[in-house]
């Protein structure tokens, strides 16, 4: 991916590249968070928000700048567009981390749960295809992208199986404790978390080939 990035784009890259390794830092001590009731993590990964969200502001001043200077045309173009969507999505992947630790630290508050359900499982495959999504970035890689498209899927059938095996096919709630309502709202974050690392990888796409595969199935 660096050959797409001019000298003067080098720090928007390296800034992109930053916001991806803090969000997944995020993401994967929430779940620690979650598994071993560690109140600590959670309250760090809340504090580590901030930072992500001022890199995003950094971010689109540098687009800015540049579109500013530089009067940009062609595939300038799409860089830049591209660079300001995956920075969105990779503050918004930071948001989900933090509302997962704020609802772990709800949980903790009730007493450990036994059963976590699927979530650790959907969790661990989250932070993969992140990382995978974060990775075709820097690489360029079209072929990792396009998988991270495909396997999202398996997220969304992760979180379906958390909401029926609590639920059951007819949504009854009557004998769902507090703690695992708290549950599904974090397999949720976990969800949209997949789906903004598909976003990021449909964006590698058109930023590497020039095409747009949003919506495609």
């Amino acid at each position: 991916m660096q050959r797409f990035f001019h000298d003067e784009l080098r720090q928007l890259r390296d800034d992109l590249i930053l916001m991806g390794e803090r969000s997944l830092d995020m993401t994967r001590m929430a779940l620690r968070s979650l598994e071993q009731g560690d109140d600590a993590l959670a309250l760090q990964v809340r504090g580590m928000d901030d930072r992500v969200d001022e890199l995003e502001k950094r971010v689109d001043r540098e687009i800015m700048r540049y579109l500013t200077l530089f009067g940009p045309m062609g595939s300038d173009v799409r860089l830049l567009l591209a660079a300001r969507d995956i920075g969105n999505d990779l503050e918004r992947i930071a948001d989900e981390a933090s509302v997962i630790a704020k609802r772990c630290m709800v949980i903790s508050e009730r007493g450990p749960l036994k059963d976590l359900l699927h979530v650790p499982e959907e969790g661990r495959l989250a932070c993969e295809l992140l990382r995978m999504a974060i990775d075709s970035f820097i690489e360029g890689d079209v072929t990792k992208a396009r998988s991270v498209i495909e396997r999202d899927r398996e997220i969304d059938a992760l979180n379906r199986r958390n909401y029926e095996r609590l639920f059951g096919p007819s949504g009854d709630t009557a004998k769902v404790s507090a703690s695992h309502v708290e549950l599904i709202f974090i397999s949720k974050a976990l969800e949209r978390i997949g789906d903004h690392s598909k976003n990021i990888a449909e964006q590698v796409i058109f930023l590497t080939s020039g095409e747009d595969v949003r919506h495609a199935r």
